[in-house]
């Protein structure tokens, strides 16, 4: 397992300078694999200063890894997030697109009319995501034809959104060198219980490593809601 690269699931570039028949969904990248040459540029789907080393470094650049300002309706800090989403009340794990979740304060499973209630108060049609270990925002919309952003909307948007593959140019890049590409590999072997998922490649949630647990959400900076996650949850 560890001697071969985690296939990457070939998308559109959006990147000229990369092929998009690079690497193939279903062909295991072998030891001996060389990615093509390209300049190595930032991928443009990467939110701006994102890096990818966790700690001080990440914390220099998180100033400048939010974007536009919301508008009032959408704005975190005119909204407060439901209670159920603060002080590690609800746990599930991200690396599931269709998870268990578990309320603490219900001491049993969620079910359907548990996360029919809004995410905010008031009520918000959108809601913009970021987490210190995603290069990417995640944002959140109500499903089907409902008028506000509920709790289902919000954790399965998030959970379906982490599951999706990455692209080449999201391995590949200058911002990852081989210390960073191997925490990702890393974390998709662990992941993966089966040569099906294996085969399906890295993720986007690989990119938050080991720390995979919902923790909840908290405001963050102009507007938006930061994602806190963690490595694993204590008895109480």
């Amino acid at each position: 397992m560890w001697g071969a690269r985690p296939p990457i699931q070939t998308f559109p570039s959006t990147s000229s300078y990369i092929s998009t028949s690079a690497v193939s969904m279903t062909q295991s990248l072998s030891a001996t694999y060389m990615p093509p040459d390209w300049p190595g540029e930032r991928p443009k789907s990467w939110r701006r200063g994102f890096k990818f080393k966790s700690g001080i470094s990440s914390l220099l650049f998180r100033r400048k890894s939010v974007s536009r300002l919301l508008d009032a309706s959408t704005d975190s800090a005119r909204l407060k997030p439901a209670s159920v989403l603060r002080e590690e009340n609800i746990i599930f794990d991200l690396r599931c697109s269709q998870p268990v979740i578990m309320i603490r304060t219900l001491g049993r499973p969620a079910v359907t009319n548990d996360l029919m209630l809004p995410s905010t108060n008031p009520p918000t049609l959108f809601m913009r995501l970021y987490h210190t270990r995603l290069p990417w925002y995640i944002d959140i919309r109500p499903m089907g034809n409902g008028s506000y952003v509920t709790l289902s909307d919000l954790l399965m948007g998030i959970c379906q959104f982490l599951a999706g593959p990455i692209r080449n140019e999201d391995y590949y890049n200058d911002e990852l060198d081989a210390e960073d590409r191997e925490e990702l590999k890393r974390a998709w072997v662990e992941r993966c219980k089966n040569k099906k998922e294996r085969m399906e490649g890295v993720k986007r949630v690989d990119f938050l490593r080991e720390k995979y647990m919902f923790l909840g959400l908290t405001r963050g900076k102009r507007g938006m809601w930061e994602l806190c996650t963690g490595k694993e949850f204590s008895e109480r």
